[in-house]
Protein backbone atom coordinates (compact mmCIF):
# COMPACT_ATOMS: atom_id res chain seq x y z
CA UNK A 1 0.00 0.00 0.00
CA UNK A 2 3.23 2.34 0.77
CA UNK A 3 5.64 0.72 -1.47
CA UNK A 4 5.67 3.95 -3.75
CA UNK A 5 6.89 5.96 -0.41
CA UNK A 6 9.02 2.83 1.22
CA UNK A 7 12.83 3.39 0.68
CA UNK A 8 14.96 0.97 -1.32
CA UNK A 9 18.19 -0.84 -0.37
CA UNK A 10 19.30 -3.04 2.37
CA UNK A 11 16.83 -1.30 4.70
CA UNK A 12 13.80 -2.19 2.51
CA UNK A 13 12.39 -5.29 3.92
CA UNK A 14 12.51 -3.05 7.29
CA UNK A 15 10.65 0.02 6.03
CA UNK A 16 7.77 -2.28 3.95
CA UNK A 17 7.32 -3.69 7.27
CA UNK A 18 6.92 -0.37 9.01
CA UNK A 19 4.95 0.92 6.20
CA UNK A 20 2.27 -2.25 6.52
CA UNK A 21 1.95 -1.63 10.31
CA UNK A 22 1.32 2.62 9.69
CA UNK A 23 -1.14 2.00 6.70
CA UNK A 24 -4.02 0.62 9.37
CA UNK A 25 -3.73 4.74 10.55
CA UNK A 26 -3.32 6.40 7.20
CA UNK A 27 -6.45 5.25 5.47
CA UNK A 28 -9.94 4.36 7.29
CA UNK A 29 -11.58 3.75 4.44
CA UNK A 30 -8.97 1.59 2.37
CA UNK A 31 -8.17 4.33 -0.04
CA UNK A 32 -4.49 4.41 -1.64
CA UNK A 33 -2.20 5.98 0.61
CA UNK A 34 -0.80 7.04 -2.96
CA UNK A 35 -2.46 10.68 -2.47
CA UNK A 36 -3.62 12.23 1.22
CA UNK A 37 -7.54 12.63 1.17
CA UNK A 38 -7.40 16.52 1.02
CA UNK A 39 -4.73 18.98 -0.51
CA UNK A 40 -2.30 19.77 3.07
CA UNK A 41 -2.95 24.06 3.39
CA UNK A 42 0.72 23.99 4.95
CA UNK A 43 3.59 21.73 4.36
CA UNK A 44 6.54 22.05 6.96
CA UNK A 45 9.84 20.94 6.10
CA UNK A 46 12.88 19.91 7.48
CA UNK A 47 16.17 21.02 5.31
CA UNK A 48 19.11 19.06 5.70
CA UNK A 49 19.09 15.24 5.19
CA UNK A 50 15.29 16.21 3.87
CA UNK A 51 14.53 18.90 1.56
CA UNK A 52 18.29 19.44 0.83
CA UNK A 53 20.46 16.44 -0.63
CA UNK A 54 23.74 15.09 0.40
CA UNK A 55 25.52 18.14 -1.04
CA UNK A 56 23.10 20.08 0.70
CA UNK A 57 21.52 22.18 -2.00
CA UNK A 58 18.42 21.47 -4.15
CA UNK A 59 18.14 18.99 -6.43
CA UNK A 60 16.30 19.93 -10.10
CA UNK A 61 13.30 17.82 -8.87
CA UNK A 62 12.84 19.27 -5.76
CA UNK A 63 12.79 22.58 -7.26
CA UNK A 64 10.05 21.35 -9.64
CA UNK A 65 8.15 20.30 -6.59
CA UNK A 66 8.47 23.47 -4.81
CA UNK A 67 7.36 25.38 -7.84
CA UNK A 68 4.74 22.43 -8.47
CA UNK A 69 3.23 23.79 -4.86
CA UNK A 70 3.38 27.20 -5.22
CA UNK A 71 1.17 26.76 -8.52
CA UNK A 72 -0.90 25.24 -6.43
CA UNK A 73 -1.32 27.61 -3.69
CA UNK A 74 0.11 24.92 -0.96
CA UNK A 75 2.40 27.33 1.69
CA UNK A 76 5.42 25.65 2.25
CA UNK A 77 7.21 26.53 5.40
CA UNK A 78 10.97 25.63 6.24
CA UNK A 79 11.27 24.11 9.56
CA UNK A 80 15.42 23.75 10.20
CA UNK A 81 17.99 23.90 12.76
CA UNK A 82 19.76 26.61 10.34
CA UNK A 83 19.64 30.24 11.26
CA UNK A 84 18.20 32.01 8.64
CA UNK A 85 21.00 33.58 7.79
CA UNK A 86 24.37 32.07 5.35
CA UNK A 87 25.27 31.57 2.26
CA UNK A 88 22.59 28.59 2.02
CA UNK A 89 19.67 31.27 2.33
CA UNK A 90 21.07 32.47 -1.29
CA UNK A 91 20.03 29.13 -3.37
CA UNK A 92 17.19 27.80 -0.69
CA UNK A 93 14.92 30.19 0.38
CA UNK A 94 15.35 32.38 -2.71
CA UNK A 95 12.52 30.12 -4.25
CA UNK A 96 9.29 31.66 -4.35
CA UNK A 97 7.64 28.68 -2.77
CA UNK A 98 9.37 29.18 0.21
CA UNK A 99 9.03 33.61 0.28
CA UNK A 100 12.75 34.16 1.30
CA UNK A 101 11.83 31.77 4.36
CA UNK A 102 8.75 33.66 5.62
CA UNK A 103 7.27 32.57 7.34
CA UNK A 104 9.88 29.94 8.41
CA UNK A 105 11.17 28.11 11.61
CA UNK A 106 14.93 28.28 12.76
CA UNK A 107 17.45 27.08 14.88
CA UNK A 108 15.11 24.15 16.22
CA UNK A 109 12.12 26.58 16.79
CA UNK A 110 13.65 28.95 18.68
CA UNK A 111 13.77 31.61 16.18
CA UNK A 112 10.64 31.83 13.65
CA UNK A 113 9.31 34.38 11.06
CA UNK A 114 5.78 35.39 10.50
CA UNK A 115 4.99 36.48 6.60
CA UNK A 116 6.07 40.14 7.08
CA UNK A 117 9.29 39.43 8.26
CA UNK A 118 8.26 39.60 12.36
CA UNK A 119 10.54 37.19 14.42
CA UNK A 120 10.10 35.62 17.54
CA UNK A 121 12.69 34.33 19.46
CA UNK A 122 13.45 31.76 22.43
CA UNK A 123 16.98 31.53 24.28
CA UNK A 124 18.42 29.87 26.26
CA UNK A 125 19.27 30.03 30.09
CA UNK A 126 22.37 32.44 30.43
CA UNK A 127 23.92 29.25 32.78
CA UNK A 128 22.69 27.05 30.43
CA UNK A 129 25.16 28.29 27.71
CA UNK A 130 28.01 29.19 29.85
CA UNK A 131 27.85 25.26 31.21
CA UNK A 132 27.84 24.30 27.51
CA UNK A 133 30.41 26.35 26.71
CA UNK A 134 32.37 25.23 29.95
CA UNK A 135 32.26 21.97 28.75
CA UNK A 136 33.46 22.07 25.15
CA UNK A 137 36.57 24.02 26.49
CA UNK A 138 37.22 21.02 28.95
CA UNK A 139 36.29 18.38 26.47
CA UNK A 140 38.19 19.40 22.98
CA UNK A 141 39.49 16.21 22.33
CA UNK A 142 35.70 15.03 22.07
CA UNK A 143 33.85 17.86 20.38
CA UNK A 144 34.37 21.70 19.34
CA UNK A 145 31.99 24.56 20.69
CA UNK A 146 29.45 26.60 18.39
CA UNK A 147 27.42 29.45 20.15
CA UNK A 148 24.52 30.73 17.95
CA UNK A 149 23.71 34.56 18.84
CA UNK A 150 21.77 36.26 16.53
CA UNK A 151 22.78 35.51 12.94
CA UNK A 152 26.26 34.55 13.76
CA UNK A 153 28.02 31.25 14.85
CA UNK A 154 30.63 32.43 17.31
CA UNK A 155 33.70 30.05 17.25
CA UNK A 156 37.03 30.30 18.95
CA UNK A 157 38.83 27.61 17.18
CA UNK A 158 39.38 26.90 13.53
CA UNK A 159 39.79 23.37 12.33
CA UNK A 160 38.04 20.47 10.39
CA UNK A 161 34.79 20.48 12.56
CA UNK A 162 34.25 24.44 12.25
CA UNK A 163 35.44 24.02 8.02
CA UNK A 164 32.99 21.49 7.58
CA UNK A 165 30.04 23.74 9.20
CA UNK A 166 31.06 26.47 7.16
CA UNK A 167 31.10 24.44 3.90
CA UNK A 168 27.36 23.66 4.90
CA UNK A 169 26.38 27.05 4.40
CA UNK A 170 25.13 27.91 7.61
CA UNK A 171 25.14 30.81 9.48
CA UNK A 172 28.21 33.22 9.03
CA UNK A 173 31.27 32.07 11.10
CA UNK A 174 32.72 34.82 13.89
CA UNK A 175 35.60 33.98 15.31
CA UNK A 176 36.62 35.43 18.76
CA UNK A 177 39.14 35.23 21.10
CA UNK A 178 37.43 33.02 23.32
CA UNK A 179 33.79 31.83 23.88
CA UNK A 180 33.68 31.75 27.75
CA UNK A 181 34.88 35.69 27.69
CA UNK A 182 32.53 36.67 24.88
CA UNK A 183 29.58 34.93 27.10
CA UNK A 184 30.82 37.16 30.35
CA UNK A 185 28.94 39.63 28.79
CA UNK A 186 25.37 39.04 29.70
CA UNK A 187 24.04 40.65 27.21
CA UNK A 188 25.69 37.90 24.45
CA UNK A 189 24.49 35.09 27.21
CA UNK A 190 20.91 35.80 27.29
CA UNK A 191 20.93 36.24 23.17
CA UNK A 192 22.58 32.64 22.37
CA UNK A 193 19.71 30.57 21.08
CA UNK A 194 21.62 27.28 21.08
CA UNK A 195 25.17 25.76 21.57
CA UNK A 196 26.26 23.09 18.99
CA UNK A 197 28.32 20.95 19.72
CA UNK A 198 30.71 19.42 16.96
CA UNK A 199 32.34 15.62 16.73
CA UNK A 200 33.09 12.96 14.74
CA UNK A 201 31.17 11.81 12.30
CA UNK A 202 30.26 8.28 14.13
CA UNK A 203 27.59 6.50 16.44
CA UNK A 204 30.05 5.65 19.61
CA UNK A 205 31.08 9.32 19.71
CA UNK A 206 28.06 10.91 19.22
CA UNK A 207 27.00 9.06 21.81
CA UNK A 208 30.08 9.11 24.56
CA UNK A 209 29.29 12.95 24.07
CA UNK A 210 25.66 12.98 24.66
CA UNK A 211 26.64 10.83 27.90
CA UNK A 212 29.09 13.61 29.05
CA UNK A 213 27.07 16.74 28.21
CA UNK A 214 23.97 15.80 29.70
CA UNK A 215 25.43 16.16 33.55
CA UNK A 216 26.85 19.62 32.52
CA UNK A 217 23.71 20.76 31.78
CA UNK A 218 21.12 19.57 33.91
CA UNK A 219 18.89 21.61 35.98
CA UNK A 220 19.54 24.24 33.77
CA UNK A 221 16.09 25.04 31.11
CA UNK A 222 18.20 22.90 28.64
CA UNK A 223 18.18 19.52 26.48
CA UNK A 224 20.13 17.97 24.00
CA UNK A 225 18.72 17.05 20.75
CA UNK A 226 20.61 16.02 17.12
CA UNK A 227 19.99 17.35 13.75
CA UNK A 228 23.00 16.06 11.85
CA UNK A 229 25.46 13.03 12.53
CA UNK A 230 28.52 14.95 14.07
CA UNK A 231 26.16 17.73 15.62
CA UNK A 232 25.14 17.69 19.22
CA UNK A 233 22.95 20.93 20.09
CA UNK A 234 22.27 22.26 23.75
CA UNK A 235 18.80 24.13 23.37
CA UNK A 236 15.93 25.48 25.16
CA UNK A 237 13.99 22.78 26.85
CA UNK A 238 10.75 22.65 25.38
CA UNK A 239 11.05 24.23 22.71
CA UNK A 240 11.10 22.41 19.44
CA UNK A 241 9.82 22.98 15.92
CA UNK A 242 6.54 21.29 16.67
CA UNK A 243 5.80 24.54 19.53
CA UNK A 244 7.26 26.86 16.61
CA UNK A 245 4.50 25.45 13.68
CA UNK A 246 1.85 24.91 16.12
CA UNK A 247 2.08 28.75 17.12
CA UNK A 248 2.30 29.79 13.29
CA UNK A 249 -0.95 27.04 12.31
CA UNK A 250 -2.87 29.11 15.52
CA UNK A 251 -2.17 32.52 13.89
CA UNK A 252 -3.62 31.24 10.18
CA UNK A 253 -6.25 29.79 12.28
CA UNK A 254 -5.65 26.33 11.05
CA UNK A 255 -5.24 23.04 13.02
CA UNK A 256 -2.42 20.61 12.48
CA UNK A 257 -4.40 18.17 10.64
CA UNK A 258 -4.45 20.67 7.91
CA UNK A 259 -0.18 20.35 7.86
CA UNK A 260 1.77 17.96 6.08
CA UNK A 261 5.59 17.45 7.70
CA UNK A 262 8.30 16.05 6.29
CA UNK A 263 11.94 15.42 8.10
CA UNK A 264 14.60 12.75 8.81
CA UNK A 265 16.03 13.42 12.46
CA UNK A 266 15.65 13.16 15.98
CA UNK A 267 14.97 16.91 15.94
CA UNK A 268 11.96 16.73 13.72
CA UNK A 269 10.12 14.01 15.52
CA UNK A 270 7.89 16.35 17.38
CA UNK A 271 6.67 18.05 14.01
CA UNK A 272 6.46 14.33 12.37
CA UNK A 273 3.96 13.83 15.40
CA UNK A 274 1.78 17.19 15.24
CA UNK A 275 1.00 17.16 11.86
CA UNK A 276 -1.65 15.53 10.35
CA UNK A 277 0.41 13.61 7.80
CA UNK A 278 3.89 13.36 8.11
CA UNK A 279 6.88 11.51 5.95
CA UNK A 280 10.26 10.37 6.96
CA UNK A 281 13.22 10.10 4.66
CA UNK A 282 14.49 7.05 3.63
CA UNK A 283 17.79 8.18 5.40
CA UNK A 284 16.26 9.17 8.42
CA UNK A 285 17.08 7.91 11.80
CA UNK A 286 15.12 5.52 13.33
CA UNK A 287 13.23 7.66 15.96
CA UNK A 288 12.16 9.82 12.75
CA UNK A 289 10.89 6.64 10.92
CA UNK A 290 8.64 5.75 13.74
CA UNK A 291 6.75 9.09 14.09
CA UNK A 292 5.88 9.48 10.63
CA UNK A 293 3.24 7.88 9.07
CA UNK A 294 4.88 7.74 5.74
CA UNK A 295 8.64 6.53 4.37
CA UNK A 296 10.10 8.51 1.29
CA UNK A 297 13.26 7.51 -0.38
CA UNK A 298 16.67 9.05 0.90
CA UNK A 299 17.28 12.30 -0.08
CA UNK A 300 19.93 10.82 -2.13
CA UNK A 301 16.72 9.84 -4.01
CA UNK A 302 14.91 12.65 -3.80
CA UNK A 303 12.64 11.47 -1.12
CA UNK A 304 11.47 14.83 -0.69
CA UNK A 305 10.15 15.46 -4.35
CA UNK A 306 8.99 11.61 -4.44
CA UNK A 307 7.01 12.11 -1.40
CA UNK A 308 4.98 15.44 -2.25
CA UNK A 309 4.49 14.02 -6.19
CA UNK A 310 3.07 11.11 -4.75
CA UNK A 311 1.10 12.56 -1.69
CA UNK A 312 0.00 15.99 -2.59
CA UNK A 313 0.53 17.03 -6.63
CA UNK A 314 -2.27 14.88 -7.56
CA UNK A 315 -4.77 16.65 -6.26
CA UNK A 316 -3.77 20.05 -8.29
CA UNK A 317 -4.60 17.52 -11.21
CA UNK A 318 -7.91 17.13 -9.63
CA UNK A 319 -11.21 18.76 -9.37
CA UNK A 320 -11.25 20.72 -5.95
CA UNK A 321 -14.52 20.53 -4.70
Amino acid sequence: MLAALAHSGSSTRRALSHAARMSVLVRADGSPASLLSRLPRVIFTDCDGTLLGPDHRLSRRSRAALRALADAGVRVVPATGRARSGAWTEHVLTEPALRNGCPGIYLNGCSAFDESGGEATVALEPAAARAAVAFGAARRELATTVVYVGGEALVDVDDELTAKLAAVGDSPLRRVPSLAAALEADAVASAAAKVLLLCADDEATAAELRAAVAPAIAGRGAELTRALSWCLEVKPAGVCKATAAAALLRAWGLEPADALALGDGENDVSLLRLCGASVAMGNGCSHAKEAALFLAPSNADDGFAAAIEALVLGHARMPQK
